[in-house]
């Protein structure tokens, strides 16, 4: 390297300095010694160095007069400093979460058939106990409207690829561990949403006798696809997936309740410096959207 980059990649990584320096100074005047710590530690993070990095490296390549590389540069910064914002990710976020004016499971009055729990919410730890992942808000929701006698039943769903344990077999065991009876318990595979929906078209067109006893179901009676005059079906998953999962169940021919949890979406409020600051926490959101958004464009 001449020395010329060596002088120009020098200024750049001193502006890339005072740029944190500014972050973080104008975070303690917004929000006072704490939040400014907070701030000083996500400057020093991966995600962020690298951003504080990419920034540097259009300043040298600016200094150089390399238009090609300091385009590039500025484009990979901008990129990460808005993939990987948290303000920005929460609202991404918010705008595929299923829409619901109140908390779904609270104005539920009348008691369902069943409450569907899509799987992909835990998995086995290294220990081969069962432990709950970010999506764990769904099986605690599930829960509560069986101990609330909201539901007869509880169907759990998924079906696990490779060696691990089924999603629907992980939900059974820590259902019963927390209270579910395990005969109001029925399990469905599909290793994705989609073949989940499959799966339930065929569970509720031809249901089991012990869920057609608890549910009060005869073989002679009405049709048991959960549409109008058919059992009441309720739809537990979080609610960035919920709009996917409603609208393949509805593909499938099947009408379900929308029980959405995990509203995890950020609404516009006060700005603070600190969400300036990429972070890998905010890259996983705007990951989880961005899925969201690619299902939706290729009608999935």
């Amino acid at each position: 390297m001449s020395s010329g980059w060596i002088r120009a990649w020098a200024v750049g990584i001193a502006a890339a300095g005072v740029l944190a320096l500014l972050l973080i100074v104008w975070t303690g005047v917004d929000g006072g010694r704490s939040p400014a710590e907070r701030a000083a530690t996500s400057l020093a993070m991966p995600v962020a160095l690298i951003w504080l990095l990419l920034f540097a490296g259009t300043i040298a390549g600016g200094i150089r007069r390399q238009t090609r590389l300091t385009t590039l540069f500025a484009i990979a910064w901008l990129t990460v400093g808005i993939t990987f914002n948290g303000s920005v990710a929460g609202r991404f976020l918010r705008s595929h979460e299923y829409p619901a004016a109140t908390d779904p499971a609270a104005g539920l009055n009348a008691r369902l058939d069943a409450v569907v729990l899509l799987g992909g919410y835990a998995a086995d730890n290294r220990f081969g106990v069962p432990q709950l992942g970010s999506d764990g808000q769904r099986l605690l929701l599930a829960a509560q409207l069986w101990h609330a006698g909201k539901t007869k039943t509880l169907i759990s769903t998924g079906t696990a690829a490779g060696d691990a344990r089924d999603p629907s077999r992980i939900g059974r065991e820590l259902l019963t561990s927390i209270g579910v009876p395990d005969h109001v318990i029925f399990e469905v595979p599909g290793l994705n949403t989609d073949a989940e929906m499959v799966q339930l078209k065929a569970f509720f067109e031809d249901p089991p006798d012990d869920w057609r006893q608890l549910v009060g179901w005869t073989r002679g009676g009405s049709q048991m696809e959960p549409r109008s005059g058919g059992p009441s079906i309720g739809l537990v998953t979080s609610a960035v997936h919920l709009s996917r999962a409603m609208r393949l169940a509805e593909k499938r021919g099947l009408a379900f309740l929308p029980l959405g949890c995990d509203f995890n979406g950020r609404p516009a409020g006060r700005f603070e410096p600190r969400s300036l600051i990429p972070s890998a926490g905010a890259g996983k959101t705007f990951a989880i959207a961005l899925k969201e958004q690619l299902a939706r464009i290729v009608g999935r």
